[in-house]
């Protein structure tokens, strides 16, 4: 028989088992819930983490693409400027007016074949004969820069015609002036070269200028002084002498110097259709590797759309062909296209006869201007006596 104090004890016994069952399940269902909660918010980190990977991968490669897209970019406009900047900068007032109507001399408007007849191009320019009472029998054949005309000569005739000079002053080919062209944009010397050979040869094979230039002297201001030079290399049999005014010794190097120029002053000052902002977003000191790039594709640019042409033709290569027929070289010290130090380079490579004729201002244009008359007749005169 059961009393009644063992009945409580047996139910205590149950009530307390019960609630132990109770506070395990609670206690259970507790870490359950946390770990559930612990097992989402991990969840939740590595979702967070996974999409800010991801941004920031998708972000790189982003950026990748814009920097490949700009760096290629720059080059191709870079390259492109230094190609078409006579087209791409405002165009000053056409030059009007000839040899007649300025100084009272008689010209003939002239149109001859390119060298090699490569397009079927015709070359057009001046043909100013000496006066038959004041004639030396010697022919200058005048080359302007890039960017410039025959007009880039056109003060010159007088003095020339002065001296008993007969004068051929020419547009080059691809030029701004009215010879034929193609659209390459400018050659550099290793194309304008070519025009003056054919000059030489008009010259020197056909009546009546033949009669009239037993002796023939090549004259250029830049583009054109690096195309007298590599010219005269290769036909210094049929010529007496060379004035070769602010040359390049390499193309490249003008352009290098050109491009850290333009970049370093806006490009805004040379294509005004450039404005600000947009005009200082280019980088001022481009790496050395893309500057090297540029150079590279400008180059071949030029040499693959023509003929008969190779990177060898350069100045600095045919410079020391020319003698002995004498060379003068007229540079201003300062500058600002084509450093003075690329006419020291070219004289130090010709051998002699040689002279560098240096001007100390900060000009890139002829003696005949950046200095006085006088001292450019002086230095013509004793030029002549060596031929």
């Amino acid at each position: 028989m059961v009393t009644s104090g063992t009945a409580t004890t047996n139910n205590n016994k149950i009530k307390s088992t019960i609630n132990k069952e109770k506070s395990k399940n609670k206690s259970t269902k507790t870490t359950t819930t946390a770990t559930t909660t612990k097992t989402a918010t991990t969840t939740k980190i590595k979702r967070k983490s996974s999409c800010l990977n991801k941004v920031i991968i998708y972000t790189s490669i982003g950026m990748l693409i814009i920097s490949i897209i700009s760096t290629i970019g720059f080059i191709g406009f870079t390259s492109y400027s230094l190609l078409y900047f006579p087209w791409l900068r405002s165009q000053p007032k056409p030059n009007i007016g000839d040899p007649k109507s300025r100084f009272g001399i008689n010209f003939k408007d002239i149109e001859f074949e390119s060298f090699d007849g490569e397009n079927n191009h015709s070359i057009r320019g001046w043909w100013i004969p000496a006066s038959k009472e004041n004639c030396r029998k010697l022919c200058v054949i005048s080359i302007h820069g890039s960017g410039r005309d025959r007009y880039e000569w056109i003060n010159h005739t007088r003095l020339f015609h002065e001296e008993g000079i007969s004068i051929l002053n020419y547009d080059s080919i691809d030029g701004v002036g009215k010879s034929d062209s193609s659209n390459r944009g400018v050659g550099y010397s290793y194309r304008e070269h070519k025009d003056v050979r054919s000059a030489i040869r008009l010259l020197k094979s056909k009546e009546p200028y033949s009669n009239i230039c037993k002796k023939l002297v090549l004259t250029g201001m830049s583009l054109g002084g690096g195309s007298v030079i590599i010219a005269a290399g290769k036909d210094k049999d049929l010529i007496d002498g060379v004035i070769a005014e602010s040359p390049y010794a390499l193309a490249s190097s003008a352009w290098r110097h050109n491009i850290f120029r333009f970049l370093g002053a806006g490009l805004g000052t040379f294509f005004p259709f450039i404005k600000s902002p947009f005009n200082q977003l280019l980088p001022k000191n481009p790496p050395e590797i893309i500057v090297n790039t540029i150079l590279k594709l400008t180059e071949y640019r030029i040499i693959s759309t023509t003929i008969n042409v190779t990177k060898d033709d350069t100045p600095l290569n045919h410079v020391d062909k020319i003698s002995p027929k004498p060379i003068l070289f007229i540079h201003a010290t300062h500058d600002p296209v084509v450093p003075y130090s690329q006419s020291v380079l070219l004289y130090e490579k010709a051998n002699h006869p040689k002279e560098l004729w240096t001007v100390h201002n900060k000009t890139h244009q002829t003696a005949f201007y950046s200095t006085s008359i006088d001292q450019y007749k002086h230095k013509l005169r004793n030029f002549i006596k060596q031929l």
